[in-house]
C-alpha cells in the first residue's frame, strides 16, 4: 500500500512539473504572435470569396419552397374544414329526420280522447275522437 501511494505521488508531481513547462512555452508563443502586425495575420489567412448572388439565389429558392409548402398546407386545412362542415350538416339532417320520425311515432302511439255526443233523451248517441292537441 505504501508503494502505491509513493508511485502515485511521484506521478502527480511529474505531471504538475510538465504542465508548468508547457504553459511557459505557450506563453512565449503567444507573445511572439502578438508582436507580429495584425495586418500580416489577415493577409496570410486564405479566406474564400463570398458569392453574394449565389446566396441570394439560394435564399430566394428556399423562400419559394416555403411559400409553396405553406399554400399546400393551407389548402389541406381548408379541405378538412369543408369536409368537417359537411359531416356536421349531415349529422344535423339525420338528427332532424330522426326527430320527425320520433314525433310521428309518438303521435301515432298516443291515445285520442273520446268525446260523446248525447242525444235529446240524455243517452249517449255517438262517440267521436276530439281534435288532437298536437300539431
Amino acid at each position: 500500500m505504501k508503494s502505491l501511494i509513493r508511485v502515485s505521488s511521484i506521478f502527480i508531481l511529474l505531471s504538475i512539473a510538465f504542465a508548468s513547462e508547457s504553459k511557459k512555452e505557450l506563453v512565449g508563443e503567444v507573445q511572439v504572435n502578438n508582436t507580429e502586425g495584425p495586418d500580416k495575420q489577415l493577409l496570410q489567412s486564405d479566406v474564400a470569396p463570398v458569392d453574394i448572388d449565389q446566396i441570394r439565389k439560394i435564399r430566394f429558392e428556399k423562400s419559394v419552397g416555403h411559400k409553396k409548402h405553406s399554400e399546400i398546407m393551407l389548402n389541406e386545412q381548408k379541405k378538412k374544414k369543408v369536409s368537417e362542415q359537411e359531416f356536421f350538416e349531415d349529422q344535423d339532417k339525420k338528427a332532424q329526420q330522426n326527430a320527425i320520425i320520433k314525433r310521428w311515432s309518438n303521435d301515432i302511439r298516443s291515445k285520442f280522447s273520446v268525446g260523446t255526443l248525447k242525444g235529446e233523451n240524455g243517452k249517449s248517441a255517438i262517440k267521436l275522437p276530439s281534435a288532437p292537441e298536437t300539431n
